[in-house]
């Protein structure tokens, strides 16, 4: 029945997001130059690239800022780190406000504002190199929007110093159990819409009751899917252990669930109004090369010809999918009811913008 609920809602939305999807490229060609050619066509342009990237702290693109300034010195870069929901939303109104969009470039988790956008006309269609070898599936065949990292959440992180691996449980289901009273630092599932889709997926398969006996878990809330990774690494802190978040200190340790995680494309775009249209093609190009997904990809690439350990694929993994997030995120009258259930269970998420307690 819950199942039925869900994809009641989402069928409409899915018939959209196929029909939006499945025009042909209008003869757009994948750039088939080097980042070199590419870089010295970028270098004559003037001021800074301006990047939006979709984070909860400014730590997760510190890697990418140093590399490019390394790699590209020529192509001054101004990258902001914030939630996706709320660049979108100064992307919009700066558009109402002045016809721009404030940004050359996107790279967000909220997909479902990639088709919004390209049927506005507001994004400008690029094939960067290495388009061919992404996955189709999850790929706009218009390049008007590209995948660049699969991103997730799910694994159970613990603090390795407070809990045994064989006291971890490998289900959810398992963390209403009294012992785990006091211990486990959550995300808000109606603050982040990808946790809010992880907490879809169990409810899914374990109930309401689930949710509800959570709540009666002395959960330490927070706001921001980095937060509760630091309060695990905490020496004073006392909570041992979450699902909502990346491993991010060397005294924690990752578990993967048997229970299903949740996984999606981070994808970026090139504004229609960029005035650095060869730089913004610079960087989508850039992080598709085989340095930049081998050093900043997760686990697994959004390319199928970069192999993994075993060359596992995301494909190959039966505890997540990939394009289901896309399905859901396009679908905001479900999403909204979603977080209203979640509202009603565990209060408003409590706290300041997360990105601003660093």
């Amino acid at each position: 029945m819950r199942k039925f609920l869900f994809l009641c809602l989402a069928g409409s939305s899915l018939a959209t997001v196929t029909t939006q999807s499945s025009y042909p490229s209008r003869g757009i060609l994948t750039d088939t130059r080097s980042l070199d050619e590419i870089y010295a066509a970028a270098s004559t342009e003037s001021g800074e690239l301006t990047v939006l990237w979709g984070g909860d702290a400014p730590s997760q693109a510190s890697g990418v800022v140093s590399a490019w300034k390394a790699k590209f010195p020529n192509i001054p870069l101004n990258l902001t780190v914030d939630v996706s929901k709320y660049h979108d939303s100064r992307v919009d109104r700066e558009f109402q406000k002045s016809g721009s969009d404030g940004a050359d470039i996107a790279i967000l988790q909220t997909v479902h504002d990639f088709d919004r956008w390209k049927r506005a006309g507001r994004l400008l269609s690029y094939k960067p190199a290495g388009w061919d070898n992404i996955y189709s599936s999850i790929k706009d065949p218009s390049g008007a929007y590209t995948p660049l990292f699969i991103n997730g959440f799910g694994n159970i992180i613990y603090n390795t110093e407070r809990l045994q691996e064989s006291q971890v449980p490998s289900r959810y289901d398992a963390f209403v159990d009294p012992f785990w009273k006091g211990k486990l630092a959550l995300t808000y599932p109606n603050d982040d819409d990808a946790i809010a889709f992880l907490f879809v997926q169990i409810i899914e398969k374990y109930g309401w009751d689930w949710l509800e006996s959570l709540a009666q878990q002395d959960i330490q809330w927070v706001r921001g899917t980095q937060t509760p990774g630091d309060i695990l690494s905490y020496s004073n802190s006392t909570r041992s252990i979450t699902f909502t978040t990346s491993r991010t200190s060397q005294n924690t340790a990752i578990k993967i669930p048997e229970d299903g995680r949740m996984s999606w494309p981070q994808s970026g775009a090139i504004f229609a109004t960029s005035q650095h249209r060869e730089s913004a093609k610079l960087f989508m190009s850039w992080l598709l090369s085989d340095e930049a997904q081998k050093t900043f990809s997760r686990q697994y690439s959004v390319r199928k010809d970069l192999g993994t350990p075993g060359n596992n694929t995301v494909w190959d993994d039966p505890t997540t999918g990939v394009t289901q997030f896309s399905n859901f995120m396009s679908n905001r009258e479900l999403v909204e009811w979603w977080k209203l259930q979640f509202e009603t269970t565990l209060g408003t998420p409590q706290g300041v913008d997360p990105v601003k307690t660093y």
